[in-house]
This record gives C-alpha cells, sequence and structure tokens, in this order.
C-alpha cells in the first residue's frame, strides 16, 4: 500500500471525528488488506501480544494508586506543609501552590487530577489573599504539567511500553526537567511578585500546628520516596512499585487518615478498570498500526523527508518538538504517545540520539498541550474549578508557556540533565 495513502486515510478518518482506537485499528486493518501477503489473523495476534506485557501491569495499579491517594484527602496536608515551609515570602501562597503541585505529581501522576486537587484549595486561598483569580488559575493549570513529569507517571509507562524503555529509567530521568520547570515557575514568580506587589504570609505556626502539619503531610512524602527508593535500590521493579503504591494507600487511607472505607474500593477498582480498559484498546489497535507503519517502510519514508530537510540533527530534533507542540495542541499525551512512538523513535536512533533522552523531550513537550487550547485539558479544568473563562487563563498563562518551552529546548539539548540520574543508579 502506498505509504502516503495510508498517511493520508489515518488523517482524514481521525479529522471525521471518529474514536482515536476505530481509528487506529481502522488504518491498520485496511493497511493489512492492502499488503495482501499477511493473513487477517495476525491482527488479533499482535493486539494481544502488544497487551502481554509485564511492565503494562504497572498502569492499571498506578491508576487505582492514585485513585486512593486522592481519596484519602491528603493534598491539605501537602498544602500547610509547604506553606509553612515557604509562605512566609512574597508571593508566598503562589510559591506554596508550585510546591504543592510538585509534590501532588509525585503522588497522582496526572495533570487534570493535580490541577482540580490543587486548585480546589489554593485558587479561593489565593483569591482570600489578594491574588487576581486568573493568576491563580493559570499559576495552577501551568504547575499541573508536572504531573507527567514527575514519577511516578501514567503517561511514563505507556511511553515505556510504546518504546521499549525502561520503566523505572523513565521515572528517575523526570526529575530534572520536573524540577526544572518549578524552579523555572518560581523565578517567575519572584520577578513579577514585586512588580505586582504579592503579599506575604505572616502566619505563626506553634508547636501543636507543627506537629499536626507534619503528621498529615507525612503519608504524601513517603510514598515516592518509597516507590522510587524501591526502585532505586532494586527491592521491586517499576510494576512491582505500582502495587506497593496501592498497598499503601489503602493502608493510609484506612487506618491513618481514616477518610477511606472497604466500600468506597468497588468505585475506585472500577474507575481504574474503565480507563486501563481504554488505553489497552488504543495500545493494542495503535500496535497493529505500529506494525503495518513498519512494514511499509513509513519511518523510512519520513526520515528521508527530514533529512533532505536538513542532516543536523539539532535541526531535525527542533522540527520534531515542533511536531510534539502541535500534536499537544489537539490530542491527548497517551493517544499522541502511542501514535508517534512507531513512527519517529526509528528515526532518532537512527540519528544516535539517546531514546530514553529523547523520550523525556517527548513527555515534556506533549505535556505542554495540557495548558494549550483547543484541547488544553488543564486549562477546562481550572476554569471550572476557579469559575472564570479560557481567555482569562490564557491572558496569564502565555509567559508560563513560554518558560517551559525553554526548559524543553534547554533539556533536549543538554541530554546530560535528563540521563545523568538513570546513569548514576545504572538504572535503563
Amino acid at each position: 500500500m502506498d505509504p502516503y495513502l495510508i498517511i493520508i486515510l489515518f488523517v482524514v478518518i481521525l479529522f471525521a471525528g471518529m474514536p482515536v482506537a476505530y481509528v487506529l485499528g481502522i488504518t491498520g486493518l485496511l493497511s493489512l488488506i492492502a499488503i495482501g501477503t499477511v493473513p487477517l489473523t495476525a491482527l488479533p495476534q499482535k493486539m494481544w501480544t502488544s497487551l502481554d506485557s509485564f511492565p503494562l501491569m504497572a498502569l492499571p495499579l498506578f491508576i487505582l494508586a492514585s485513585e486512593i491517594m486522592n481519596h484519602s484527602g491528603i493534598t491539605k496536608g501537602i498544602i500547610d506543609l509547604c506553606k509553612m515551609l515557604i509562605g512566609r515570602f512574597r508571593g508566598g501562597l503562589a510559591y506554596t501552590n508550585i510546591a504543592s503541585s510538585a509534590i501532588f505529581a509525585s503522588i497522582s501522576g496526572s495533570a487534570s487530577a493535580t490541577a482540580a486537587a490543587i486548585g480546589s484549595i489554593m485558587v479561593p486561598a489565593m483569591e482570600k489573599e489578594g491574588y487576581d483569580k486568573d493568576t491563580s488559575a493559570a499559576l495552577t493549570a501551568s504547575a499541573s504539567i508536572l504531573g507527567p513529569i514527575i514519577p511516578p507517571s501514567t503517561s511514563a509507562v505507556i511511553l515505556g511500553v510504546s518504546a521499549q524503555l525502561s520503566i523505572g529509567a523513565l521515572f528517575i530521568a523526570g526529575y530534572v526537567p520536573g524540577i526544572l520547570f518549578a524552579l523555572g515557575l518560581g523565578l517567575y514568580i519572584f520577578f513579577i511578585g514585586k512588580r505586582r506587589n504579592f503579599p506575604i504570609d505572616n502566619t505563626r505556626y506553634n508547636k501543636l500546628e507543627v506537629v499536626t502539619i507534619l503528621k498529615n503531610s507525612i503519608p504524601a512524602i513517603l510514598m515516592p520516596l518509597i516507590i522510587i527508593g524501591g526502585i532505586l535500590s532494586g527491592v521491586f521493579t517499576a510494576t512491582e512499585s505500582a502495587a506497593i503504591a496501592c498497598l499503601y494507600g489503602i493502608l493510609v487511607g484506612m487506618f491513618y487518615m481514616k477518610t477511606l472505607r472497604m466500600k468506597d474500593l468497588p468505585n475506585m477498582f472500577l474507575k481504574a478498570g474503565i480507563l486501563t480498559g481504554a488505553i489497552n484498546i488504543i495500545l493494542g489497535t495503535s500496535n497493529v498500526l505500529g506494525w503495518t507503519i513498519t512494514i511499509n517502510q513509513i519511518p523510512q519514508l519520513i526520515a528521508n523527508w527530514l533529512l533532505n530537510l536538513s542532516e543536523n540533527p539539532h535541526i531535525i530534533l527542533l522540527l520534531i518538538i515542533v511536531l510534539f507542540l502541535i500534536v499537544g495542541l489537539f490530542m491527548e499525551i497517551a493517544v499522541a504517545i502511542i501514535m508517534l512512538t512507531p513512527i519517529l523513535f526509528p528515526i532518532i536512533i537512527s540519528l544516535g540520539v539517546d531514546p530514553l533522552h529523547f523520550g523525556i523531550v517527548m513527555l515534556f513537550a506533549l505535556t505542554i498541550g495540557m495548558v494549550t487550547p483547543p484541547l488544553g485539558l488543564s486549562l477546562f479544568v481550572m476554569t471550572a474549578v476557579a469559575n472564570t473563562s479560557i481567555g482569562g487563563i490564557m491572558k496569564r498563562i502565555y509567559p508560563q508557556i513560554i518558560i517551559a518551552v525553554i526548559v524543553l529546548l534547554i533539556i533536549t539539548y543538554i541530554p546530560e540533565l535528563t540521563l545523568w540520574l538513570p546513569r548514576l543508579f545504572n538504572i535503563g
């Protein structure tokens, strides 16, 4: 089948509004029929083998762990701890927002969950202290994109399975980019805080309040330490860490926070199962399409096209980043990862780019789409949470998007920033 015809068929079906799983499956099926030499029984076999993966078991477990921890009511404990530590500076609540989002990201692994959980508490608190509503909503939305970057991240699991990368290595490699972006947001608050005269929180805490805040925040601090510490020490794999995270969340919710009841669990299992099922259908059909794409030599076609534009790997990387930013405007992270991985990874490997480094660049670039219309999910979450408009948030969020793009370029062209931690711990 003509490679160009496959691309045109895919784009037409996609923009016709058909669900992504059907788009991938139909395109893959028609490509197989056109090839003619491959039996159609290969289609379900390919779908099955793509899902018969031990690392993929981490996906439903991390989704479930996120559901459990969100229900356990630990968000306020995180915010109180950050406020106590850094709230006394000018713009303290803004710094608290960023730090709380970073910590919550290491629990939820989701941008939308981080935006909803942190925003529901921080936006009213910041507005009460005199912050503009759109400013606080924009800051919460931009900080929420730390969710898919800072481990553990469901997006990293999907990328690891799709690109056959070590999930543990992807987890560890995400720390430096996440911290750089959080620091970038902090610098932004530092400079505009003086100009806009952001308030200073003069709250004084007695010993009992300090002890209470520390007690309520301990579960949130320990969870990422247990997961990442276990992976780094070799005690358990990334997949096993997901199961431990679920058990930890249940124990904390039931016996420490006492906000989780046994009757709450079935609904959480159901939510995690539905989301996992939807992702698995997309993963299965994308594997079929990826296989037919390889047979039809589409990666080579795109590689030749890019090399005709430039033979400089740095220029090609820049072109791919622009592609990621455009795709992120219209497509969810998981779907974009599943669709683009089989096409782009063979190209970057042929250019000598480290696939782990490229994976983090891909994850970061696509995550920026969470705060850019028309599909910016974190934006829509914040409009509901803050009761404001997309336009109002966008007026305030552009500088933060620029910061994200700057960090993206830094980690793209300084690979050691993402690779030194995995190499230090000999992971991946």
